[in-house]
């Protein structure tokens, strides 16, 4: 009697551990999702609306996507103006705890360094222009830190007894960041905070060229902005304006965009007017998002000889391409061979 009674309490607390209901989070973004995952492990159970390959500011509101926001704990998006389609969602949710204001509800980017915020009134005339500033952060490494911390308040929030094992994952998150950034090394030695810091202050480099035990800190420059320095300080052209954050991270310059105004699709005019800036200006690369239009690009890119590189702009558009991590690395391994056929 005695070891059943040891075998039912057991049999319960196994019970309890499989029936604690996962915590269910829904995002707008792939990549929001996989930074999710990398936080809340096997204590998450992530969706996402956007698909990798699809244009992030048209999404469908589709009843599918409505009945996964009212089966979820928490919602989190980026808190710009680039989910317009989202309200609709959750109105037909009717889901009250993912609702502006709602403790389920989390936007990324508080804390974040947002680029390109109007500095005057806006008209229709300027196309699709984003009021707050553009909104696709999520391209540079370093606003995940952040995004991270928005997301892990929002963890926190809806599930408290497990606050702990989140605060772990997300520091683990962030110390992978760093890494991948500027390798073992400087992260070491500096740390990743310091390191970011100076890199958001453009002075990064030139600390870099200080001697350290006979040579310089360069030399112990690792992750990806060793990777990437093949084509630091490069000229790009873009189709649209989603290349700021990582162009501001990995020092591309770029000259011009597809695109005439945010959204407007090119006109034989301004496809002309890009073709003579791409050969006067001798510019190599152009960054297309996979999602976009191939016609315009492909037509440059043969009038031009530059390469046009139709990239995936978030995780699972490209097959391989699983994590925020694989995303960066299939980008920079792109466009170095843009740079350098032979690699």
């Amino acid at each position: 009697m005695k070891l059943y009674r040891i075998f039912f309490v057991v049999m319960l607390w196994l019970c309890g551990l499989t029936l604690h209901a996962k915590i269910r989070v829904v995002t707008t973004f792939s990549d929001f999702a996989s930074i999710v995952q990398e936080i809340g492990g096997d204590f998450v159970e992530v969706e996402y609306l956007s698909h990798g390959d699809q244009d992030p500011h048209f999404v469908p509101p589709k009843p599918s996507l409505a009945m996964k926001l009212k089966k979820a704990d928490l919602l989190i998006c980026t808190g710009l103006d680039l989910e317009m389609w989202l309200a609709t969602l959750q109105d037909k949710a009717r889901n009250k705890q993912i609702m502006d204001g709602a403790a389920g509800f989390v936007t990324v980017s508080p804390g974040i360094d947002i680029l390109e915020k109007p500095t005057q009134a806006l008209s229709r005339s300027e196309g699709d222009v984003h009021v707050l500033g553009n909104p696709h952060f999520h391209t540079s490494p370093l606003n995940w830190i952040d995004i991270s911390r928005n997301i892990l308040t929002g963890l926190r929030k809806v599930d408290p007894a497990n606050s702990e094992f989140y605060e772990k994952g997300q520091q683990q998150f962030v110390d992978r960041v760093n890494r991948s950034m500027y390798g073992d090394a400087l992260t070491d030695l500096f740390g990743g905070e310091r390191l970011t810091d100076l890199l958001r202050a453009g002075t990064l480099f030139e600390f870099l060229n200080t001697d350290y035990q006979g040579a310089p800190l360069s030399a112990l420059l690792g992750g990806w902005l060793k990777r990437a320095l093949p084509f630091r300080g490069m000229k790009v052209v873009a189709y649209h304006k989603n290349w700021a954050y990582f162009a501001r991270d990995f020092g591309l310059d770029i000259a011009g965009f597809i695109e005439p105004k945010p959204g407007i699709p090119p006109t034989p005019k301004h496809v002309e007017h890009m073709i003579q800036l791409i050969k006067n200006q001798n510019i190599r690369v152009m960054l297309v998002a996979s999602y976009f239009e191939k016609r315009k690009p492909t037509t440059i890119a043969q009038k031009t000889g530059i390469e046009a590189l139709f990239l995936p702009l978030s995780v699972g558009a490209q097959p391989g391409v699983e994590d925020n991590f694989k995303l960066v690395d299939y980008w920079i391994d792109q466009i170095i061979q843009a740079v350098r056929p032979e690699e």
